[in-house]
């Protein structure tokens, strides 16, 4: 029962976190992004919510690229890592957390389950953070962590927030249209 206010914005977790990755002119950089999602099918438009402050938006900015990468419960740890650590922290954030990309895709983490290559469509101000609006030029995904239907069948790291990660189950429910016929 919603009984209780708050002027204090939150609720928006749980959910997955993705780690975007951007390089421009030598220097590469992770971070940790809870605000992204899905915008359009076709074309293919992710979007990945930056806050102007951060290292990585000038690399974006920079380099008109950027990489979306989802990881599993068993690395929340650089998942997490990748949100805690600054780029200035040194050494480099990727080696820090363990975290290593495809020899043929730089912005690809090899540990994730799905990646998304992107090429900077738009960039919308919101607030206190920027909406890099992505074309997705490349997808990746490795299919041990996918059923026959193209459904997620692994187990995804799931934040609650203030630093909490939990995993999906296996049990699954699901109600196709045809259940809500007359």
């Amino acid at each position: 029962m919603l009984s209780a206010q708050t002027a204090r914005f939150f609720g928006y977790y749980p959910g997955t976190v993705a780690l975007v990755t951007a390089e421009h002119a030598g220097t590469r950089n992770v971070l940790s992004v809870g605000w992204h999602t899905a915008l359009s099918a076709e074309p293919p438009l992710y979007g990945v919510a930056v806050g102007r402050e951060r290292a990585t938006h000038p690399l974006i900015v920079g380099s008109g690229h950027f990489g979306v990468n989802f990881l599993p419960f068993a690395a929340a740890r650089a998942v997490q890592g990748a949100g805690v650590l600054s780029l200035h922290d040194g050494p480099d954030k990727f080696v820090r957390l363990g975290l290593e990309t495809l020899p043929d895709a730089g912005l690809a983490l090899a540990g994730a389950y799905l990646h998304y290559t992107c090429e900077v469509a738009e960039v919308v101000p919101t607030g206190d953070h920027d909406l890099f609006v992505g074309r997705v030029t490349g997808v990746r995904y490795d299919p041990a962590m996918y059923d026959d239907s193209g459904l997620f069948a692994g187990e995804a790291a799931v934040y609650l927030g203030r630093s909490a990660y939990v995993t999906t189950t296996h049990e699954r429910v699901a109600y196709p249209p045809e259940v809500f016929g007359d």
